[in-house]
């Protein structure tokens, strides 16, 4: 992979596509990137996108839009919840897409768009929108930063859309502070599993306990149990985090993740 494939998207699977940029930094004299993904899903009659991308990264993501869509419309916008890093370029979408709706747990978006109230279509947790051929389910989001933060799911590929969760950095040097789990340039397509290495206990626990600060509080067994219940329920293929990159391999990501989150609660200071 190359620096030059961000401005394409990745067809993870049939009807599946990872979109979206990577912002960039200095660690050390070393330039890194972070990913800001957002995800395409296409059925026989409707398809959706999964969060929005960074305003930043506009122009890359409607020309990554038309390069996946081949013409047809957009009919579903799924900010999985009200960051800019996932609803950031919900106007310029809404504006761009005349027919999307916007789904997903949108109790609040009227106040920050109040011009597109029209357009907001509550989903919870259980809810499903049949895409032709496929189905996209709305699950709960066992790791989140807000309270109206869902996860998603496509029955076509087996993706799960995990926002926030799973995160990890690579081993390379990391700006001090910063939380976003880092790749080194020309990896930003890679799944995981392309990757030289996969991640550690430790590049997990970095990211999660500085961007979920709740971590550090909350002892997580009965969410990761949670989470396995549903990826019993739901095969998955992929685990799609809007920030890093997409892992191919479930299970350990999912061992290496538990851990994670328990060494972060264990270490609290």
């Amino acid at each position: 992979m190359t620096a030059n494939d961000m401005e394409h998207p990745r067809a993870v699977a049939d009807g599946a596509h990872w979109l979206g940029g990577c912002l960039s930094a200095n660690a050390q004299g070393h330039e890194v990137h972070y990913h800001v993904s957002t995800y395409l899903v296409v059925g026989v009659k409707a398809a959706i996108l999964v969060d929005t991308g960074d305003p930043a990264h506009l122009a890359t993501v409607l020309a990554q839009l038309d390069e996946a869509l081949g013409g047809r419309r957009l009919d579903y916008i799924f900010p999985t919840h009200p960051e800019i890093p996932h609803a950031g370029n919900l106007p310029a979408l809404l504006e761009r897409y005349p027919e999307a709706t916007v789904v997903g747990d949108v109790r609040d978006y009227f106040m920050h768009y109040p011009e597109h109230a029209d357009r907001f279509s509550p989903r919870g947790a259980g809810d499903r929108i049949d895409l032709g051929g496929r189905e996209f389910m709305f699950f709960p989001a066992h790791i989140r930063d807000l309270s109206n933060t869902l996860w998603g799911y496509d029955s076509g590929s087996g993706m799960l859309f995990v926002s926030d969760g799973f995160s990890f950095i690579h081993d390379i040097p990391q700006p001090d502070g910063e939380d976003e789990p880092a790749h080194l340039p020309g990896q930003c397509r890679s799944l995981s599993s392309e990757m030289p290495h996969p991640p550690t206990v430790e590049q997990a626990a970095y990211g999660t306990g500085r961007a979920l600060y709740w971590t550090k509080f909350v002892e997580v067994s009965t969410a990761f149990g949670n989470i396995e219940r549903l990826l019993a329920e739901h095969p998955t293929r992929w685990i799609c985090p809007a920030h890093g990159n997409v892992i191919d391999d479930v299970e350990g990501m999912l061992k290496t993740s538990l851990a994670a989150h328990r060494k972060v609660f264990e270490e609290r200071s």
